[in-house]
């Protein structure tokens, strides 16, 4: 087989799996859990520059839900928190501190404040789960669509190239494509089946978390009923007397 038609066809290799990372880059930006992804469009203005987040704070996570992110200088504060909010409004931002040991100007041991912003990822209530499906079913499709356009492309490449071939080259040919994109395919379908399924975790831990407060709601009600109920009884007893 010819170097070109093997060039053609690493080239289709190559734009399916571009594809599929951007493809897989858009639903963490979808967020449900504390992507580090995320935090990539974050730019922080500090003296005139608008410098990555990376290289102007220490990050870290609370839990799988919550960054913790710590400014290198604790002036950069403001700036960093509308950074924040401008890449994603939805973040809920909570301004916390921590004491860790330092040293003082003598050099002697010393316990510090240190202030960082708390990022929690907001909950998936119904309507944000609703968004979130939405969201995610329309990338999908994107990518989809994106995806038939660069195997239609080079339909017409190999439809140009491939004259003269052997019969056993262009059953080779069309093996190997069958598998690539089999094995693309399949990449897109495994993201995004995984935040589908992602997206139903936090829903069900939100739901949950709404009943158990609901029944606590409830069981203070009947408590207070009870004991209301009981010092009425208690007056009654007393006017009797």
């Amino acid at each position: 087989m010819r170097r070109i038609i093997i060039k053609e066809f690493e080239q289709l290799d190559e734009t399916l799996s571009n594809l599929s990372a951007q493809f897989a880059y858009r639903l963490k930006n979808l967020c449900v859990k504390a992507e580090e992804v995320s935090l990539l469009p974050i730019e922080v203005p500090i003296e005139g520059e608008l410098l990555n987040l990376e290289k102007c704070t220490t990050i870290g996570k609370e839990d799988e839900y919550s960054f913790m992110i710590f400014p290198n200088y604790d002036e950069d504060m403001e700036n960093l928190g509308m950074a924040i909010f401008r890449a994603h409004p939805e973040f809920k931002q909570e301004i916390k501190s921590m004491k860790v040991d330092g040293v003082d100007e003598n050099g002697k041991d010393k316990e510090q404040d240190v202030r960082y912003i708390l990022v929690t990822m907001p909950e998936v209530d119904d309507d944000r789960y609703d968004v979130l499906k939405d969201g995610v079913k329309v990338c999908y499709e994107e990518c989809k669509v994106q995806m038939e356009a660069a195997n239609s492309k080079a339909d017409v490449k190999f439809a140009q190239l491939t004259p003269g071939e052997s019969d056993e080259d262009i059953q080779k040919l069309k093996n190997a494509r069958e598998k690539l994109n089999e094995t693309w395919n399949g990449q897109r379908d495994k993201v995004y089946n995984e935040k589908l399924q992602e997206i139903e975790d936090a829903h069900n831990k939100w739901l949950a978390e709404r009943e158990a407060k609901e029944q606590r709601r409830q069981e203070d009600e009947a408590t207070h009923s009870d004991t209301a109920a009981r010092s009425m009884k208690i007056d009654q007893d007393d006017m009797a007397n």
